[in-house]
């Protein structure tokens, strides 16, 4: 499969390592050229600039993508103003990250795919070891 991850904090890095690890194809794009620097060697293709710009998304093959993954976490009006624009070029499968539940409930009312927020999802995980007192390794 090929993704499109935008955002590369440590969530959209690990994300855009573990896809790459796992045989996808992965294309990349933030804003930060440390960012883009860091992962460029280990993806298809890294991008340097602002997915909130639908101008500057048009530059991009979208439709060669089977998946849109927004993981902007800092700034929910970026996150929602890529979405909208992805949206508005046709993408069909888009995922994003929610910074809270109240931009989980924009993301809900914009029809997005599937809208995750990590945190939430690593401490229920986490707390399910602790109760468990199992031996694990956290990364």
């Amino acid at each position: 499969m090929r993704y499109l991850i935008i955002g590369l904090g440590t969530f959209g890095r690990r994300l855009a390592e573990e896809l790459t690890d796992n045989g996808h194809d992965v294309v990349v794009v933030d804003s930060n050229r440390h960012r883009v620097e860091y992962i460029k060697e280990r993806v298809s293709v890294a991008y340097i600039m602002d997915a909130s710009e639908k101008e500057a998304l048009k530059s991009l093959p979208l439709d060669e993508f089977d998946c849109a993954v927004v993981t902007i976490g800092r700034s929910m009006e970026s996150s929602l103003r890529t979405v909208a624009a992805l949206k508005q070029l046709g993408v069909k499968k888009i995922y994003a990250r929610a910074v809270d539940h109240t931009h989980k409930s924009i993301l809900v009312a914009m029809e997005i795919h599937k809208i995750f927020i990590p945190e939430s999802y690593s401490a229920r995980i986490f707390a399910g070891k602790i109760v468990g007192d199992e031996d694990f390794i956290m990364e």
